[in-house]
């Protein structure tokens, strides 16, 4: 027997419809610029639904972050004897969703962290990082969290830089962006690779 709690077909799609629109939102204009008509307009519900849903316009971002970020996490599986892979699918993943960099970078203003949501995933990254370098495949002078730290430094760092002089993110191509990942690759290949081997 299906639980009261349990949204029917038509709640859940009413919802994943709103935190799509919600994203694309947050993501163009902020929290504070974002407006719940619009993202109701766009997800074809009321406002009076959305809010139902989500109380207000602050867990609604809240909403919209964890969502993306969850998709983030399960679109590009994470290989700790493989960071430089991982980095570039990462990265490629990235470049092709704007809504999502852009999001997380809006939630590093508004002191939200998505992260903090998936602790025990980013938590469980870390201690397969830390197996890697036990086994060699990691520079082991690195801290397991610092290193993940760096490497989303470098992910983000595509999006984030002054223009010094090359095409933006909004103007990249598939062979620029094919360019930039494998300089992504190469960057996270050379801080990861065990001191030994250099």
């Amino acid at each position: 027997m299906k639980s009261d709690t349990t949204p029917s077909p038509a709640a859940s799609a009413t919802r994943e419809r709103i935190l799509i629109a919600a994203r694309r939102e947050f993501a163009e204009h902020g929290l504070a610029g974002a407006r719940v008509d619009r993202i109701a307009l766009a997800s074809r519900s009321s406002k009076e639904r959305l809010y139902a849903y989500f109380g207000d316009k602050e867990r609604l971002f809240g909403a919209a972050l964890d969502h993306g970020f969850r998709g983030f996490v399960e679109a590009v599986e994470f290989t700790p004897r493989d960071l430089p892979g991982y980095a570039m699918n990462a990265f490629t993943r990235l470049a092709s969703e704007k809504d999502e960099h852009r999001m997380l970078l809006w939630a590093q203003l508004q002191g939200h962290s998505p992260a903090t949501e998936h602790s025990e995933v980013m938590q469980e990254r870390v201690r397969a990082v830390e197996q890697a370098q036990r086994d060699g495949f990691i520079d082991s002078h690195w801290g397991a969290a610092d290193l993940m730290t760096m490497i989303f430094g470098v992910l983000f760092s595509w999006f984030t830089t002054p223009d010094l002089g090359q095409p933006t993110h909004r103007q990249w191509d598939d062979a620029e962006i094919a360019r930039r990942r494998l300089v992504v690759g190469e960057a996270v290949r050379r801080a990861v690779e065990p001191r030994s081997e250099r």
